[in-house]
């Protein structure tokens, strides 16, 4: 009489067992994934500004001083690129590099460290816009408008 062939069922079960886990384990790995790519948000603040502002030694616009060219890169972990240029030809292009520090609990008023001058910035976040301010008093200029670095796009 031939004995019958049993297939334990154990092995089929660990064979089983194994594919499930494999998926499991993916399925963690992708979950972990989305949780890491969450927690890494960018804060508002961030990006590239630029704008037109009076020359150094003027306070407002000149119809005889084309004024300056600003552009200002912020970046996530508060390093800076801050490229100013005369408009008119007379001063050579200013690039300052560094970090900058928020003044105040609200993250609306920051100073670039590495600039003497021009280095205190308002943040509006709201109209995407950054205000420099007056260097010795950190106050609004008379001509604000004259200031205004925009967010680009």
């Amino acid at each position: 009489m031939k004995k019958p062939i049993l297939i334990p069922l154990i092995a089929s079960s660990v064979l089983l067992g194994c594919q499930d886990s494999t998926q499991v384990s993916n399925e963690n790995n992708k979950q972990t994934d989305t949780v890491a790519e969450q927690k890494v948000t960018v804060a508002k603040w961030v990006g590239e500004y630029q704008g037109t502002t009076p020359c150094m030694s003027c306070i407002s616009r000149c119809e005889e001083c084309p004024g300056m060219a600003v552009d200002l890169v912020l970046n996530q972990d508060k390093s800076y690129t801050l490229k100013r240029e005369s408009l008119s030809g007379n001063d050579k292009r200013e690039i300052y590099t560094g970090h900058f520090l928020f003044s105040n609990p609200d993250q609306s008023k920051l100073e670039l460290m590495q600039v003497k001058t021009r280095n205190l910035i308002y943040v509006d976040l709201d109209q995407q816009l950054l205000e420099i301010l007056e260097d010795q008093t950190g106050n609004i200029y008379n001509a604000e408008d004259d200031f205004i670095l925009e967010k680009k796009v």
